[in-house]
């Protein structure tokens, strides 16, 4: 079976060019507009020169807003629920931003997906995209970096990389074949690196059940006063690291814990 790397990000960050770029082709459908185009979680297998087999999934964007064809807790949901799928375990987390500012979302997606769900037991790393156009694409790294450390996100593993190969010249090359290479040489060999061969096995999250049997339970719940007590202690503490460190509302908070266990 191939290792599971979920990639995920906010909505136009560069994740199915990405995935085109690892694949070695277009493979992935690229939208240009900020809403981009992945609906669903995709998977794309390749098999890298050493004959390690890797799965990269592609997921719907993160923080789309209004605006977007996906709402950010319909996003989130079915990311959570792909990663609860993957019952041959996970082997690496891939988060993509694109250059040059760090936005506030993208610390809470970290928290979310790297620390809440997966409990800080899958490897993470980013790949910053958008920077072809710069004379040393790595020293983006060594200038923004504390801003990172700042924001809580400390990858194990980071890439400054190339999404696109540039205008096409005359001669068939393109602008940015030169750093279009370096990145994915750079990206396989962090992969390479990284990725778990003991792939970790997803769980629920505790506190996401006990918000949903908070929520769904009939009456009386056939529990003793302290259980249910108890039950929602935990799962107001749960609630409340939705909101406090992912950034929700209460009302956006209390949706996903209700929706994140069914079906």
């Amino acid at each position: 079976m191939p290792f599971n790397v979920v990639i995920f990000g906010e909505s136009g960050a560069g994740k199915s060019s990405l995935i085109n770029l690892l694949c070695g082709g277009n493979v992935a459908a690229i939208s240009s507009s900020a809403n981009g185009c992945t609906l669903h979680a995709t998977p794309y297998d390749y098999t890298d020169p050493t004959g390690a087999s890797f799965r990269f999934w592609d997921t719907a964007g993160l923080n789309e807003g209004d605006r977007g064809r996906v709402p950010n807790v319909e996003a989130v949901i079915r990311l959570y629920r792909l990663i609860m799928s993957l019952h041959d375990g996970i082997s690496l987390l891939i988060f993509v931003m694109r250059a040059p500012r760090i936005k506030d979302a993208s610390a809470k997606n970290w928290t979310l997906f790297h620390e809440i769900i997966c409990r800080r037991q899958v490897p993470a790393i980013i790949a910053i995209t958008g920077l072809e156009g710069e004379e040393n694409m790595d020293a983006w790294w060594i200038q923004n970096q504390d801003s990172f450390h700042a924001q809580g996100i400390s990858p194990i593993g980071h890439a400054c990389v190339a999404g696109t190969r540039g205008r096409r010249s005359r001669d068939g090359t393109h602008k940015f074949d030169d750093e279009y290479k370096v990145s994915r040489e750079k990206m396989l060999v962090m992969i390479q690196r990284f990725f778990l061969r003991q792939p970790w096995q997803p769980h629920c999250v505790q506190w996401f059940q006990e918000i949903v049997t908070v929520s769904h339970e009939p009456g009386g719940w056939c529990r003793s006063p302290r259980e249910i007590k108890e039950i929602k202690q935990v799962a107001g503490q749960g609630i409340e690291q939705l909101k406090t460190r992912c950034g929700m509302s209460d009302e956006e908070a209390s949706q996903l814990g209700k929706q994140l266990m069914k079906g």
